[in-house]
């Protein structure tokens, strides 16, 4: 008897010094299945179902945001384009913590691939029908312009302002890998699109200004002429490049001969596209607003590269140049990208769609 006494007395003790606990709010997580939760991060971690498309082709575009806590009419938007596996949930959360720091709405549309599917779909924009052939102009045919997924992020753009009351007239917008892909054939296949500042890090094949060459290489066939790229010369697009993203063997590179052409690996490919549409634009006699913006010790991570995209965006802070390009070697790089651009016929082999998926 006395030892429940005993038991029973250290019990209502213990009891007691519980109650005095204060416990730590829990962490939302989307994967948890705890009805624990701050209920202020879980609205600010949130998404929204919004109509993107034409009568012609019907989409209900998920658009995956973090908004800050103080949401006002002038807050800014960020869109974060996602990699080749559809994952804007993940992107929405490399860029997730950066809505309150800054005071922006970070937006990752979902570009699914039941409305886009393939490579064509999303990183060529929807632009060309899925049966098309980057090394035969002959397969597959354009798709009308508003069918595009570049006209129903625009759209998607629009739901969004309603759905939060802004007034913003345009949005910044990133994308990484196959993102940086979207991002770029934006740019140039849908200038009118209302983008500020737009980063392409990363990617694993350009659209150069070649007529000889169909999407995704080229522009035969796409209804852009000349003059149509001064509209895009005239957006603020920046090719960020991580300076590790050197490997010509990674995995999820292209191997075809006209791929290769572009360049040996992502940080090649993508100087090369810079120096080629720089020419280009000198040719055209027209401004140029691009820029070339290498990020060190970088390879092909996303979440790394996000890091220093919105550095860039958000920051407004740029890397330190460690060796500046001159004048010489900025015209160097056309020659070379010149000469490159004769390689850009095909290899004979059947083409392998978009096998760079990130």
């Amino acid at each position: 008897m006395k030892m429940i006494a005993i038991f029973l007395a250290a019990l209502f003790s213990l009891l007691a010094g519980c109650q005095a606990v204060t416990t730590e709010p829990v962490a939302y997580s989307e994967d948890s299945e705890s009805d624990l939760f701050d209920p202020e991060t879980f609205e600010r971690y949130s998404s929204i179902v919004v109509e993107a498309g034409t009568p012609e082709k019907p989409v209900d575009m998920r658009l995956w945001y973090t908004r800050p806590d103080e949401l006002t009419a002038d807050t800014p938007v960020m869109m974060v384009m996602h990699g080749g596996r559809r994952d804007a949930d993940v992107y929405r959360d490399y860029w997730g913590a950066y809505a309150n720091e800054y005071d922006v709405l970070i937006v990752a549309p979902e570009i699914s691939d039941d409305d886009y599917p393939t490579g064509w779909g999303y990183q060529t924009g929807n632009w060309v029908t899925p049966d098309s052939s980057s090394v035969d102009e002959t397969k597959g045919q354009r798709n009308p312009p508003e069918q595009s997924s570049f006209a129903a992020l625009e759209r998607a753009f629009d739901k969004l302002r309603d759905a939060f009351a802004l007034e913003a007239t345009e949005y910044d917008i990133w994308g990484h890998g196959s993102g940086a892909q979207f991002v770029t054939r934006m740019v140039m296949l849908y200038p009118q699109a209302r983008i500020g500042t737009a980063v392409a890090a990363n990617s694993g094949t350009y659209t150069f200004p070649d007529w000889t060459l169909p999407l995704r290489y080229g522009l035969k066939n796409t209804g852009v002429e000349e003059d149509d790229l001064k509209p895009s010369y005239a957006h603020h697009l920046v090719v960020m490049l991580g300076t590790a993203d050197n490997d010509p063997s990674h995995r999820l590179l292209s191997k075809l001969d006209i791929a290769i052409a572009q360049g040996a690996h992502r940080l090649e490919k993508g100087k090369n596209f810079y120096a080629a549409n720089k020419a280009k634009a000198e040719e055209l006699g027209t401004e140029f607003n691009w820029e070339l913006e290498t990020v060190y010790g970088i390879g092909h991570s996303g979440q790394k590269m996000s890091v220093a995209g919105a550095r860039y965006l958000l920051a407004g802070e740029k890397e330190r140049a460690l060796f500046p390009l001159d004048d010489d070697s900025d015209s160097d790089g056309g020659s070379e990208t010149q000469e490159k651009n004769e390689l850009l016929q095909g290899s004979g082999a059947e083409d392998d769609p978009f096998a760079d998926m990130d």
